[in-house]
């Protein structure tokens, strides 16, 4: 079988999944790399389209609507990324019409706002405006079992499939804790908390500074690192900047707790997480997102985020750092999840399986796709989009209405006067 892997170009191969599963894939098909927009799409038989909420994506995006494929949804919501190729390229009408595709009035609304530069980047991201890919995709693979889960209830009976993709990164080497504070200028018998900010506006950052600092009262030894840009922190060590594979895991080595919280979670788990199971530290992530619900007990410490947040965050800050050996076991159990799941062997065996089963009903699927489907530049296509979004309001995702030969005669069939 002839793959295509249509995905940006990586920074680093260290942060990618494809780094590890790419050996054990080529040895069963031919895997064609896509990372940049064709001139030609590649002949090949099946279509394998990486897609993440990232202005990087958007030509795979744009090439998963224009051939059906297999896609990886990384992130739940796509909201930035169909902004970015439809209102960034200085296409405002494509973009408010995807908004209230997707969510009806309450998408025109806040498209709207969007546009007008009112909406902030909270608001926009609850909204997914993932439909029209979902609607397009012969198959869609969820690094997640949420969002497997979410795209399975919107497939219509097309295979899904959970794959930990976030988990196979490739291995770092770890260096011992006093290796690592020697080599980060750290004092060997500090406290040090790792604080995970690359996304400041859902990293929960307030509530984590305000609980560091109130513990540095009572531990004056306590530091703290902060991993992403340093927009004028005080009284703290500073990470700043991107950071490469093996200077993140340095530092999250070098810590005794790692706080990664943030809400709300866009989708699959943020490398962070990885670095520190790796690092065999224990993290405090958010509850409720797939950090928290798809890791086993015992290996992470989740915070509501709600009222009581920071109450719970100091508490739960200083019990670790009074204990070490608590420290030690959920380290510990942390990084053995890690190291269970980081199966190169299973994954690309499971992967195969269902490509495979994707490519042998491809042609069938095809054809249920176009039969679907109606010019939306028509006044029969415009019709079709009002009645799916309805139905999809009313939550009968994928149903078949039979509305289509009565809106047909009444707005007329394409290529009619």
């Amino acid at each position: 079988m002839r793959l295509a892997l249509w995905s940006p170009r990586p920074e680093a191969p260290e942060r990618s999944w494809v780094t590890t599963l790419r050996p054990p894939l080529s040895r069963e098909v031919a895997l064609l790399p896509v990372e940049e927009a064709p001139s030609a799409p590649p002949a090949v038989d099946l279509d394998l389209y990486e897609i993440a909420d990232d202005p990087a994506h958007a030509f795979v995006y744009h090439a998963a609507l224009l051939r059906p494929g297999v896609v990886i949804l990384r992130d739940w919501s796509l909201h930035g990324l169909v902004a970015h190729a439809t209102l960034g390229a200085g296409d405002p009408a494509s973009y408010l019409r995807e908004m209230r595709r997707a969510h009806g009035e309450t998408g025109g609304f806040v498209g709207r706002q969007v546009a007008r530069g009112l909406a902030g980047r909270l608001l926009p991201s609850l909204l997914a405006v993932n439909d029209r890919l979902l609607e397009q995709a012969l198959g869609v693979i969820g690094p997640t079992a949420d969002i497997a889960h979410r795209a399975a209830r919107r497939l219509s009976g097309r295979p899904t499939l959970e794959l930990p993709l976030d988990l196979l990164l490739p291995p770092m080497p770890v260096p011992a804790r006093d290796a690592a504070r020697g080599s980060l200028g750290l004092p060997r018998e500090a406290l040090v908390v790792a604080v995970a900010a690359e996304d400041a506006e859902t990293a929960r950052l307030p509530a984590a500074l305000r609980a560091l600092a109130r513990l540095r009262r009572s531990r004056p030894s306590l530091r703290v690192i902060r991993l992403g840009p340093a927009d004028g922190l005080e009284s703290a060590l500073l990470a700043t900047g991107p950071l490469s594979p093996a200077s993140l895991v340095e530092w999250l080595a070098a810590a005794d707790v790692v706080v990664a919280l943030r809400f709300p979670a866009r989708g699959g788990r943020p490398e962070v997480l990885v670095r520190a199971f790796e690092a065999g530290r224990p993290v405090l992530v958010t509850a409720g997102t797939p950090e928290a619900e798809e890791s086993p007990a015992g290996t992470v410490v989740p915070i509501d985020p709600d009222h009581a947040e920071d109450a719970e965050l100091e508490g739960m800050l200083a019990h670790l750092l009074d204990h070490a050996e608590l420290r030690a076991r959920v380290g510990a159990a942390a990084r053995e999840h890690l190291d269970a799941s980081r199966r190169p062997e299973v994954a690309t065996a499971r992967l195969l399986a269902f490509l495979r089963t994707v490519a042998a009903g491809k042609d069938e699927a095809l054809r249920a796709l176009a039969a679907d489907q109606a010019d939306e530049r028509t006044l029969l296509g415009y019709a079709m989009e009002e009645v799916r979004w309805g139905a999809r309001d009313l939550g009968l995702l994928g149903a078949r209405l039979g509305l289509e030969p009565l809106l047909a005669d009444l707005l007329g069939r394409p290529g009619s006067r």
